[in-house]
């Protein structure tokens, strides 16, 4: 789920927005050596650093964490849609966000 998470967020989310205001070279640069970095981190610490047995599979912390980062991320995209929909094309203005986890906190797209 991580390397999907990587995937959603540098290739297909930006590809999604529409309209908008065009994002400064500079700060692309940094988000995406950001991701580089943190993305090289965590996949030398689970891959090198820790090692796990085959059973490892089959315990209920590894099924608990992969059922909370499936649900995160299905929140997390879902929350994305709802954001990229509130306005119609050419319309500015604040609209508040409603649906989904939306219903329950207000950063939704945080919390997944």
């Amino acid at each position: 789920f991580l390397a999907a998470h990587y995937f959603n967020r540098t290739c297909i989310y930006p590809l999604l927005i529409r309209g908008g205001k065009k994002t400064p070279v500079e700060v692309m640069l940094l988000a995406f050596g950001f991701c580089v970095w943190n993305g090289y981190n965590q996949t030398t610490w689970l891959m090198q650093s820790h090692v796990y047995g085959a059973e490892w599979v089959n315990d209920f912390r590894f099924v608990g964490g992969l059922i909370l980062a499936a649900t995160g991320m299905a929140i997390n995209v879902h929350s994305d849609h709802i954001l990229r929909n509130l306005r119609k094309p050419g319309e500015t203005g604040y609209r508040v966000p409603q649906g989904g986890m939306f219903e329950l906190v207000s950063g939704a797209n945080f919390l997944g």
